[in-house]
């Protein structure tokens, strides 16, 4: 397959992390103003960019996937001082950052966005606003004065979960479980963090500050602080996760 032109140009420019990750991960031949792939590369990391674009896509759940999801939700729902939907959607990302921070995996392998209120799950988001679909089994959401709350439906299952993932959640909960949805905000939005770097690269600051936008389509990159290797060797796992979640039913 041969890439030209402003084709190329438009194909590597939305493919993250393209430095060194590029180089390993495309074999990229240039010559001539071309790109030469084969088949099975092109075909891969097509797979690759679709799943990793900063743009809004539908995310496929295999049903371990979805289990482990319902099971991580519930666990928060039953854990957390306040189980509401913006209180669960940072307690989530949270599990996230710690388990690629402490083992440099992914936990979830689900993709983050840059909101004003965020960092926020664009699925789980839509399953605790509009009532729960692919959670349905897991949790029920009860609207009060407060704002939504989600109630378990059922006990907790770690059939899905490691061991190192189970520490992560318990730590988690231990030191963010009692905060407020505004504590949580502030905690996740502090000056090097995830949330703010990313913000910041992407000049949203400013606007989520003087509150002319609410959201964006820009998505973290949860290895963004790692070293060369954790972040390399977090990246097979991950596209190894992603590539499985595709294929697996």
């Amino acid at each position: 397959m041969r890439l030209t032109g402003g084709v190329r140009e438009v194909f590597v420019q939305h493919l993250p992390y393209r430095n060194t990750f590029i180089q390993r991960r495309f074999r990229l031949f240039t010559g001539g103003g071309e790109v030469k792939m084969s088949l099975k590369i092109c075909f891969s990391q097509l797979l690759f960019l679709i799943l990793h674009a900063n743009t809004r896509i539908m995310c496929r759940f295999s049903e371990p996937n979805r289990q482990k999801l319902g099971n991580t939700v519930l666990y928060i729902a039953q854990h957390a001082k306040y189980p509401y939907k913006t209180e669960i959607l940072k307690l989530l990302f949270l599990m996230e950052e710690r388990m690629v921070q402490q083992y440099h995996v992914p936990m979830l392998a689900i993709p983050y966005s840059v909101w004003r209120l965020g960092p926020v799950s664009v699925d789980v988001f839509e399953e605790l606003s509009d009532g729960p679909v692919l959670l349905s089994e897991f949790i029920a959401l009860e609207f009060n004065g407060q704002g939504i709350k989600v109630t378990p439906k059922r006990d907790f299952c770690d059939d899905e979960f490691s061991d190192a993932e189970l520490q992560v959640m318990a730590q988690v909960m231990e030191k963010y479980g009692s905060m407020t949805s505004d504590q949580l905000i502030d905690e996740t939005h502090k000056p090097g963090s995830l949330w703010y770097d990313t913000a910041k690269e992407h000049d949203l600051l400013d606007d989520f500050e003087q509150k002319r936008a609410n959201s964006s389509n820009i998505v973290i990159d949860m290895a963004r602080h790692l070293c060369p290797d954790h972040r390399e060797y977090y990246e097979e796992i991950l596209e190894n996760r992603q590539m499985a979640n595709l294929l697996r039913k």
